[in-house]
C-alpha cells in the first residue's frame, strides 16, 4: 500500500492528484512556472518539489482552482496533462 505521509495526515487521494498535477506541469512548463501559478491559490501550501504540504477548505475546489489556473496559463499542453491525469486516477474522475 502506498501511504505517503506529508506532515502528521496521510495523503488524500486529491492531495496525491494534486501532487501529480503539479509535479507534470513542473516537467512540462518548468519548476519556476509551475510553483508559481500554483502558489498561488490561497488554499494550497505546496513543498519545492511539487508534494502538497496543507490544504485549508475544499479539497476538490482547490484541485479546480489548480486546474483553472494551470489552464488558463497552458491552455492546450494542460488540457493534455489533465487528460492523462485523470486517466490514471479513474477513482476521481467516476463521480464528476
Amino acid at each position: 500500500e502506498n501511504r505517503l505521509s506529508c506532515n502528521i495526515h496521510t495523503m488524500t487521494d486529491t492531495e496525491n492528484f494534486i501532487t501529480d498535477c503539479i509535479k507534470a506541469h513542473i516537467a512540462v512548463l518548468g519548476p519556476v512556472a509551475a510553483l508559481a501559478i500554483a502558489r498561488k491559490i490561497p488554499s494550497l501550501k505546496i513543498a519545492d518539489n511539487g508534494d502538497v504540504l496543507a490544504i485549508t477548505g475544499d479539497a476538490q475546489a482547490t484541485l479546480e482552482e489548480l486546474k483553472n489556473a494551470y489552464l488558463s496559463f497552458a491552455g492546450e499542453a494542460s488540457q493534455a496533462i489533465m487528460r492523462t491525469l485523470e486517466a490514471a486516477h479513474p477513482e476521481l474522475t467516476h463521480n464528476a
